[in-house]
């Protein structure tokens, strides 16, 4: 799917372009929406530039990232979408800038360029030309990943609680206890999914870090000084950003440790309710394994009527006794 962004007079327009249309006159943005191989074919041949395939855009190489080629500047990073759902998406997105247009290649939908198409409407100023569209769609991207980060803070906020906070009685800690590994278990899910998208989030702004630096090192000569100004408060933004998702990456890993460290005390502590029961039970298992052996020679309580009450009541004093001191000491 392509859609064209024109700038002509006071308006913008937004138009889908078939295969063997004409660009309209002010064409700046060019959106190409899940291309085939037929619509990436057309537009290269109606530009007379090369586009990218989306093999060519999942190559990891700085140098086929962000390069230059005749007059045209390829710009490609990761880009994060779907954030405020439980299955965010990472996917290459590309942008091509020409002397005279702005090509946008991605193969999944995140808000910021949506955002951005929107304003566009509205704001023609924002696609009069190819540069001022770039940085226009830069900073709704920027704008878009700080809401995320947000997100993020919101949801380690809200994890932090359920993981440290104590407000039940004394009465109902052994209730606590019983329901305590399941609910740590589903925190454990929320911060692995937390520290999921926060990643996601740092490699998304190391990519726009990179495609910022190496835009404005080889389009700076196009930029006027407004455009210049834009892009150094985009570099700070984006510099600002990513210390903030590291600040968040170290909340997330810190919660991970909490929340496994409670869950090995949870797991002693079962541990230790075994062993003490052993404990108890082994005096009671040894006064009977005594009173088990069948020698009539020395073992008067074989022939003594109260021999069986008898053993009993020692079997059943000496699992009492330790079961006292535990409780005593605390350890139950």
């Amino acid at each position: 799917m392509i859609t064209i962004h024109a700038h002509t007079g006071t308006r913008a327009i937004e138009q889908p372009l078939a295969i063997g249309g004409m660009l309209p006159p002010g064409t700046v943005w060019i959106d190409m929406l899940r291309p085939d191989e037929a619509e990436r074919r057309f537009l290269a041949t109606l530009l007379g530039i090369e586009l990218p395939t989306r093999e060519e855009m999942k190559e990891i190489e700085a140098s086929s990232q962000l390069y230059v080629r005749g007059e045209c500047v390829y710009l490609t990073t990761p880009m994060i979408s779907q954030a405020d759902t439980p299955h965010p998406v990472m996917s290459e997105l590309t942008f091509v800038l020409t002397s005279q247009h702005m090509i946008s290649i991605r193969y999944h939908e995140p808000r910021s360029l949506l955002v951005f198409a929107a304003r566009a409407t509205r704001r023609p100023d924002l696609v009069t030309s190819a540069e001022a569209a770039l940085l226009g769609i830069l900073d709704a991207v920027t704008d878009r990943v700080a809401d995320v980060l947000e997100l993020i803070g919101g949801r380690i906020d809200s994890l932090s609680t359920r993981i440290f906070e104590d407000t039940l009685p004394a009465a109902t800690t052994t209730k606590r206890r019983r329901h305590a590994t399941p609910e740590l278990q589903e925190v454990l899910r929320g911060v692995g999914q937390a520290g999921d998208l926060t990643h996601k989030v740092l490699e998304s702004l190391a990519g726009l870090d990179r495609l910022v630096t190496f835009m404005n090192s080889t389009t700076s000569t196009r930029m006027n000084k407004e455009q210049k100004t834009a892009v150094k408060t985009l570099t700070r933004d984006l510099r600002s950003l990513h210390e903030h998702a590291g600040f968040l990456a170290h909340e997330v890993t810190f919660l991970l440790d909490a929340t496994l460290g409670l869950i090995n005390i949870e797991q002693n502590m079962i541990i230790k309710i075994f062993s003490v029961a052993a404990v108890m039970f082994l005096p009671p298992t040894l006064i009977a394994s005594i009173y088990g052996m069948n020698f009539h020679q020395n073992f008067p309580e074989l022939d003594w009527a109260f021999g069986y009450p008898y053993a009993l009541f020692l079997m059943i004093m000496s699992a009492a006794v330790p079961f006292w001191y535990f409780r005593r000491r605390g350890w139950l």
